[in-house]
């Protein structure tokens, strides 16, 4: 075979030995460093996603909370329409009840008296030559005017007027 003069197996075979110990220990030792780089890198990377985990976990339950406070306001703003016109409606219940009950008093035998009362509080308002107008057909009571000056003293006017001069009084239905 022809290897160099002087040269044979025997000769060579300790150099390659210690050629293949000095390249195995080298390799030994990029495998050990490979080892410790992928384990810091696994590391590294377990504890970036464990960041991100713990980073959206945390965004997620501020935009949890962010929803859920969005979510009872807008309860409460419903609850509140809600109950506004629950008041509203109770309201216009009381208003169409008193309009009701004023209103029958057309049917009473002492409606004749009320309107002559009514226009006597016209005449003196407007003075003696006030045209008045006697229960007229939807409102009952009277209309009275004189020169450019008016006064309503009808049937539905007074039992709106009653209805608004209760003033707060009507929040006690709800209170």
């Amino acid at each position: 075979m022809g290897g160099g003069p002087g040269l044979n197996d025997a000769s060579v075979e300790p150099a390659r030995a210690a050629l293949l110990a000095d390249a195995r220990r080298r390799a030994g030792k990029l495998l050990q460093q490979a080892d410790e780089q992928a384990r810091e890198l696994l590391a590294q990377a377990q504890r970036d996603a464990e960041a991100l985990i713990a980073r959206a976990r945390e965004e997620g339950l501020a935009a949890g909370r962010a929803q859920a406070a969005h979510d009872a306001g807008r309860e409460r703003a419903v609850a509140r329409w809600e109950v506004l016109a629950a008041q509203r409606a109770a309201y216009d219940e009381l208003r169409r009840r008193v309009s009701t009950e004023v209103m029958a008093l057309r049917e009473e035998r002492g409606y004749p008296e009320l309107i002559e009362r009514l226009a006597a509080a016209a005449r003196r308002d407007l003075g003696d030559g006030a045209e008045i107008e006697i229960d007229p057909p939807a409102d009952g009571g009277i209309r009275a005017s004189a020169g450019g000056r008016q006064v309503d003293y009808t049937l539905a006017s007074l039992a709106e007027r009653c209805v608004r001069d209760l003033g707060p009084a009507p929040a006690r239905l709800w209170a």
